[in-house]
């Protein structure tokens, strides 16, 4: 519910929602379904990725900024009468409801249907290329009964998998920039507090941050900036910055500012205390994943080391032409030439693409 500091009558935010809500739901858009009205009204009405509501003439595919994305936007104005059945039936899944929303949070210029129609198209293209990959496997494979089911199979998960791929996109590129600003936010505190501290006011402060090279940071301050100077209110135009952005540091940032120009309060100050606690926080996480780590150098020896190694010495014996009593005391050990092959070109290397993954995920963004 949006809150009464910011001078906004709830009821007439309700009306403007449903209403455009109504109107943009017969159009064929698909909006955002977030949680408070504000979310809404910032989905609906702010976002300027809904300036063009889909992909109608070959002007709207020129404006994008990946030929890639030209050329499928090319083919999807081509193929529109066979790619719009795909495209609406897409649009029901629940990963499509918050599209929207993402895109607008990673600062991707698409509107929802604009992307939803790109990602079906491509979806198209790799269900095609997977069809006639699973055909060349059905005549490989050489079972009659199974040629004409293969290139099916391959077809509809290349389609699906590939879409739903794709309309994740924007989630992991939204979170991805929500963890750059979370890296920057500490230094642009810092910077922020010295600002606020030699007299400067808040708008210049935010001015004088998107104007330094902090990366995404930045970028998400010039929005803000831009928000402002086009009529929203210091406190809203903030407020959807809190709303869009991944970073939980940042969200923080943004309300405590939000509460200090309510209530009152030493800016500069504040600004220090939070990058003092954004800091103790990623080295808390640095010191987790040193702990994390430690273990994980154990697993890794065993899995790593000690294991093929292992394998290695049994097989050779297994293999080896030693007496009678030595064959009859370990032909029982499963490591015949075949399976030491999928062991070591299979087995093996997933382990491994697995413990380096672990990795990557639990690493702090630093």
């Amino acid at each position: 519910m949006v809150s009464e500091n910011f001078s906004v009558d709830e009821n007439e935010v309700n009306k403007i929602v449903e209403t455009m809500k109504k109107k943009y739901r017969e159009e064929g858009i698909v909006i955002d379904e977030v949680n408070t009205s504000l979310k809404e009204m910032r989905g609906i009405i702010t976002e300027e990725t809904y300036a063009k509501i889909d992909i109608e003439t070959q002007e709207d595919v020129e404006e994008f900024g990946s030929s890639i994305t030209r050329q499928i936007g090319t083919i999807y104005l081509k193929t529109k009468n066979i790619v719009k059945p795909i495209q609406n039936y897409f649009k029901n899944f629940p990963i499509t409801q918050e599209l929207g929303f993402y895109l607008y949070s990673a600062n991707m210029q698409y509107s929802a249907n604009q992307y939803l129609a790109l990602a079906t198209t491509a979806g198209i293209i790799i269900g095609i290329i997977s069809f006639i990959i699973g055909i060349i496997t059905g005549i490989i494979i050489g079972n009659i009964l199974l040629i004409p089911i293969i290139p099916i199979v391959f077809g509809f998960f290349g389609l699906v998998v590939s879409i739903l791929l794709i309309l994740k996109i924007p989630k992991n590129k939204a979170i991805q920039r929500g963890n750059a600003c979370s890296l920057e936010l500490p230094f642009a505190l810092r910077h922020m507090a010295t600002e606020l501290k030699s007299g400067i006011g808040l708008y210049k402060a935010l001015q004088a941050i998107a104007a330094n090279d902090y990366g995404a940071l930045s970028e998400e301050f010039s929005r803000t900036i831009k928000e402002i100077e086009e009529g929203a209110d210091t406190n809203v135009a903030l407020k959807h910055l809190s709303l869009r952005t991944q970073s939980r540091p940042l969200k923080t940032t943004i309300n405590h500012i939000l509460r200090a120009m309510r209530i009152g309060g030493n800016l500069s100050e504040i600004m220090n205390d939070i990058a003092k606690d954004v800091t103790s926080d990623l080295k808390n996480k640095i010191n987790a994943f040193s702990q994390t780590m430690n273990f994980f150098a154990v697993v890794f020896i065993f899995l790593g080391i000690i294991l093929p190694v292992a394998i290695l010495i049994l097989g050779a014996i297994r293999n080896s032409p030693i007496s009678s009593a030595g064959q009859d005391l370990f032909k029982a050990i499963p490591l015949t030439i075949d399976v030491l092959l999928i062991i070591y070109f299979i087995f093996m290397p997933i382990v491994f693409i697995g413990m380096n993954y672990f990795i990557h995920k639990t690493q702090p963004q630093i």
